[in-house]
């Protein structure tokens, strides 16, 4: 069983994917965390020397490995992702995908709060924040959609939304492959 968990950058995908893949006793694989790990330096670290195309290329390239290597995994990804190329129906071809959907201000909010610092939004204002979010929500969003399930999470804590995808694996994805 192979489960993706898609969305814009704060929606919860990373938290989610752990918090799902201890309950379901799979393997989690963060890809931002696995291309950290294989080129031996941090995203940030890549975007500067390389730029956005380049980390692109890395990343495709890395997600190609993770889900032609792993029979069994929770993959989340950056949100920008399944926009690059034809990823997002490469991941759809090989696995479950659940949209973590949340709005602009939600988005802001976390973003707006993270200890992690995102290369695409740092040193934004919060008015510049909301329109780099919104105008990135317009683009991606075609994509997310292509997800196989969604799930709202502007109004569900961490631990809510993780139950959620939870009860929707257990409903639709687990019954189906059995």
């Amino acid at each position: 069983m192979k489960i993706a968990l898609v969305g814009y950058m704060a929606s919860g995908k990373s938290a989610m994917g752990r918090s799902v893949s201890r309950t379901l006793g799979i393997r989690h694989i963060d890809l931002d965390s696995y291309i950290e790990e294989r080129e031996g330096r941090s995203i940030p670290e890549i975007f500067a020397s390389g730029g956005e195309k380049t980390f692109r290329e890395i990343e495709s390239r890395s997600l190609s490995e993770v889900l032609e290597g792993e029979e069994d995994v929770i993959l989340s990804f950056g949100g920008g992702t399944p926009t690059w190329r034809d990823n997002m129906d490469y991941i759809t071809q090989r696995c479950e995908t659940i949209y973590l959907s949340a709005s602009v201000m939600t988005l802001v909010d976390r973003l707006s709060r993270s200890r992690n610092p995102r290369p695409l939004v740092m040193g934004k204002s919060r008015e510049e924040l909301i329109d780099y979010v919104r105008e990135n929500i317009e683009k991606r969003e075609p994509y997310y959609k292509k997800a196989h399930y969604t799930v709202s999470v502007d109004t569900l804590s961490i631990e809510d939304s993780a139950s959620r995808v939870l009860e929707l694996i257990n409903e639709k994805i687990l019954t189906v492959n059995k």
